[in-house]
């Protein structure tokens, strides 16, 4: 692990493999480990990968705000400048590919190809609710059972959830369901990670500053880097999606069949094949999505 700082905060990196750059942008409570097994490592055959925290995650510093995704994708360009990196494969999930599209339409001649995989885009989709998706996995019926909350009525239905969980693993809970694969899952890293998260939102701006409207319409429809967009069919992402394929007609689209939010890790062979293609590369034989979801995964922070 390196580290530099960068637009004013100290970002934890590191790269791996030699080649064309591709650079990996982990979503919210997670790190660079969410990439690391299932994509930096086989991806690294064929590219110098980049992978790094975000600030107020993982080993970066946790300043008191800077949070919304204008300001985390300058603290990126910060990092691809130091790092000598004119264009790039970059790749996003989740608040990680709200980053990247921040970034390229701000250096579009500085993205060769952008992935976007599963992310609510603020401008696009200002809320996010319970009905955008009519499917509810046995976890996520268990733990929003558990929390008292009233979720037919919440806007902003994947931020409760992660804060929710996280304060319900501080607290001890245990769950008789499980998902392939969820936030703050086992071990001591899961509970580092679940403290964490909960110390960004009650001692800093992050939760106004999340849901943030960033990069207008009119320059996400000018993007004109090659784009791939692959969401999950059971994800409240979904009302982005069908927006940013109405503004980017061009894109390429993947739906992940029975994909939740963590489809990168839970379907993670799938996801390799598609983004494969989309690069022009082989990659070795994957494991079984039952495998990958099995394998270990380092955990965030």
């Amino acid at each position: 692990m390196a580290e530099a700082t960068l637009n004013g905060v100290n970002l934890a990196y590191q790269q791996m493999g030699e080649g064309p750059d591709l650079v990996l942008v982990h979503g919210l409570a997670a790190s660079r480990a969410f990439w690391f097994l299932h994509y930096a490592v086989p991806l690294s055959r064929h590219f110098r990968v980049t992978l790094y925290d975000l600030r107020g995650h993982g080993y970066s510093d946790v300043p008191a705000s800077g949070y919304d995704a204008v300001t985390m994708s300058k603290d990126l360009a910060a990092l691809l400048d130091h790092l000598d990196i004119t264009s790039c494969v970059l790749i996003g999930h989740s608040y990680g590919g709200g980053i990247a599209l921040e970034y390229a339409g701000r250096h579009p001649a500085r993205v060769s190809r952008l992935v976007i995989m599963d992310t609510k885009v603020n401008r696009l989709q200002p809320e996010q609710k319970l009905s955008d998706c009519p499917h509810l996995s046995p976890f996520e019926i268990e733990v929003a059972a558990k929390s008292g909350h009233d979720w037919d009525n919440e806007k902003q239905v994947g931020l409760l959830f992660l804060e929710v969980l996280a304060r319900w693993r501080l607290q001890g809970g245990e769950s008789t369901a499980r998902d392939a694969f969820t936030p703050f899952g086992e071990g001591r890293g899961a509970q580092r990670a679940a403290k964490q998260w909960i110390s960004l939102l009650d001692n800093t701006g992050a939760a106004p500053e999340f849901i943030m409207p960033g990069l207008e319409a009119a320059a996400i429809a000018a993007l004109p880097m090659p784009l791939l967009l692959v969401y999950g069919e059971h994800s409240r992402c979904m009302p982005t999606c069908r927006a940013l394929q109405t503004l980017l007609p061009q894109a390429e689209v993947e739906l992940i069949p029975q994909g939740g939010h963590f489809f990168p890790i839970s379907h993670a062979a799938i996801v390799r094949r598609r983004l494969a293609q989309f690069l022009g590369i082989e990659l070795p034989a994957p494991n079984s999505d039952a495998a990958d979801a099995a394998a270990t995964t380092p955990a965030p922070g």
